[in-house]
């Protein structure tokens, strides 16, 4: 699978982005509780720590992250990634 980003979620398993919409779309396939609201990037509810990677955009958010954060709804894989879904 060389060249198909791997997602590595904490404390749920390690996934392939497969040219989904966007990264909510590919947790969601793979059945990782991943949180969301609007996915139109602007609650922010869908927003998780990027540990390591890089994505890019799919749509523009409105939401305000913090350093190290991104939403889920509005971005995919641009290299292997490693993030983590906050817990409630």
């Amino acid at each position: 699978m060389a060249g198909i980003p791997r997602i590595k979620v904490y404390n749920y398993g390690t996934y392939f982005y497969e040219h989904e919409f966007s990264l909510l779309d590919t947790l969601e396939s793979n059945e990782v509780p991943a949180p969301f609201n609007c996915r139109g990037g602007y609650c922010g509810c869908c927003r998780v720590r990027l540990i390591d990677g890089e994505v890019e955009p799919v749509q523009d958010s409105l939401f305000d992250l913090p350093e190290g954060e991104i939403l889920t709804c509005c971005c995919k894989p641009k290299t292997h990634i490693e993030i983590e879904i906050p817990s409630e």
